[in-house]
């Protein structure tokens, strides 16, 4: 897992963290309270700035009533699938097929650019 992959994965974990916490209608405040953190805290942890402990982590799957799992993206390391916040946004604005394919093509194309880029640089 290089660098982007870890910016990826912890932008993905917060961003669940973000939604379960949501859907369960809890504040940032109260819920860092109940975690012992700021909700400076949590705002940096939900936009994948500072990295949650695996200890942290069943803590808040078990202040939010989830699995563990649930706070884990599904994508593919090394750019290859597009990360969950920009699956759930297509998911939630697109309603035909070929829309969500034609923008899930175009997102993939981007990383994949963003991949050759990076590599160039190094």
């Amino acid at each position: 897992m290089d660098k982007s992959d870890q910016y990826r994965f912890y932008i993905a974990v917060g961003a669940k963290i973000r939604e379960a916490r949501t859907k369960a209608n809890l504040n940032q405040d109260p819920f860092g309270k109940m975690l012992n953190l700021t909700r400076t805290s949590i705002i940096n942890i939900e936009k994948g700035r500072q990295h949650p402990s695996l200890h942290l982590l069943w803590d808040i799957a078990q202040i939010l009533e989830i699995e563990i799992v649930e706070l884990f993206p599904k994508f593919e390391v090394s750019g290859t699938a597009i990360d969950v916040e920009w699956n759930n946004i297509i998911e939630k604005e697109l309603h035909d097929k070929e829309s969500k394919m034609k923008i899930s093509g175009f997102v993939k194309e981007i990383r994949s650019r963003d991949k050759k880029y990076a590599k160039q640089k190094n």
